[in-house]
């Protein structure tokens, strides 16, 4: 991060705890739009499929031979490293009769080899074994490899591209966050922990419960509430996705040459599907599958600096715990309230949530998300 954009954002969150912001005016959202599953095949095939998703971190691919197994919204996925250096996405599905080719979650292996017929594919997921040819005269081998995903890697994250539209590459406000992030953190990381579950959740509950922190002093209370201002974060688009300042009770009075990350968290929605919480000495990745309209999976992933040769130091390890403990628990806190509401809307009793002035950020993530959707892939 630019020294300027931090001296900025730290004395925006001074003011912001001295004096909760109101920046943006009342509204409302119909709350069909959390419920309607014709909508939400429209949103998986706009905003997610046809879009760069974050797929894994790079430290969990960190060498030839190295693949990790994804749901991809929908599509089947083994993100794999080939001998080449390049990580690769690859439709996890046989070419000769669409079995899954990969079954495990993750491991090391030279060739992948399905486990209906043996045919077998290079981590590249070119064609390399297919068992008694002589019955596939027709077939072309350079033609038949595992089918490969738009797939790039940047900031230490592989993202691709669900339904293969060809596309260029990340676009311009992605890559200048993940450079933004990097600076923040520092490069050398590795997933130290990782956790994930579905939730009876509408996707778009999981991003309302992270664009405010109006919730943190009261569904926090046990947990992050005491360590944060009330109601004081402050927000800003880069693209289609969201920087969120969330300022401790520290930053009140923040000492000269104090850094961001000493007194605030900052987190990142980044569109279509990740949020990355940026702390002190780590990150936690939030990463979102919608898979119905009423349900979601997320996968939690707790990011620190990459253990050295003989592993974590006893210190090291104790501090990715606890936070990993502690995150998890917090955003727990979340998801089951957004279970609460996906039930809540069933009974009828609000036809509108309301946004208050001080969840701007929210009022405007839902504009933009109406126009990116009625916009299309």
């Amino acid at each position: 991060m630019q020294p300027e954009l931090e001296a900025s954002l730290i004395e925006a969150a001074r003011r912001a705890t001295a004096a909760r912001p109101l920046d943006g005016d009342e509204a409302t959202v119909p709350v069909e739009r959390y419920t309607d599953p014709a909508r939400f095949a429209r949103e998986r095939a706009a905003l997610f499929r046809s879009t760069p998703n974050l797929v894994a971190h790079s430290s969990e691919v960190p060498e030839p031979g190295a693949f990790v197994t994804r749901d991809l919204v929908g599509t089947p996925t083994i993100v794999a490293r080939g001998d080449d250096g390049r990580a690769r996405a690859l439709v996890n599905v046989c070419r000769h009769r669409g079995a899954t080719v990969e079954r495990r979650p993750a491991g090391r292996c030279k060739r992948f080899v399905c486990p209906y017929h043996a045919w077998s594919y290079a981590t590249d997921g070119a064609l390399v074994h297919v068992r008694h040819p002589d019955g596939f005269p027709r077939l072309d081998p350079a033609g038949s490899g595992l089918v490969e995903l738009p797939c790039f890697e940047a900031g230490g994250l592989v993202w691709a591209v669900p339904d293969g539209r060809p596309t260029a590459g990340l676009d311009g406000p992605t890559t200048r966050l993940l450079t933004e992030i990097e600076g923040l953190v520092g490069p050398g990381l590795a997933v130290f922990a990782a956790e994930e579950r579905v939730w009876r959740a509408n996707w778009k509950l999981i991003v309302d419960g992270s664009l405010e922190s109006y919730h943190f002093k009261i569904a926090h209370r046990r947990t992050i509430g005491p360590a944060f201002a009330d109601t004081a974060s402050i927000h800003a688009f880069v693209g289609e996705h969201v920087r969120l300042v969330l300022p401790r009770t520290s930053m009140a009075d923040p000492p000269p040459g104090a850094r961001l990350l000493q007194h605030a968290n900052v987190l990142y929605v980044m569109a279509p599907n990740v949020s990355l919480l940026v702390q002190d000495g780590h990150l936690v990745l939030v990463v979102m599958t919608p898979e119905a309209v009423d349900r979601t999976r997320i996968r939690l992933v707790t990011v620190g600096r990459a253990p050295g040769p003989d592993g974590y130091s006893a210190g090291a390890r104790r501090f990715l715990e606890a936070n990993h403990a502690i995150t998890v628990a917090a955003l727990n806190e979340d998801f089951e309230l957004a279970e609460q509401i996906q039930r809540g809307i069933a009974t009828g009793a609000n036809a509108a949530f309301r946004f208050g002035r001080f969840e701007a950020a929210l009022s405007a993530w839902h504009a933009r998300l109406e126009a990116r959707l009625d916009a299309g892939p």
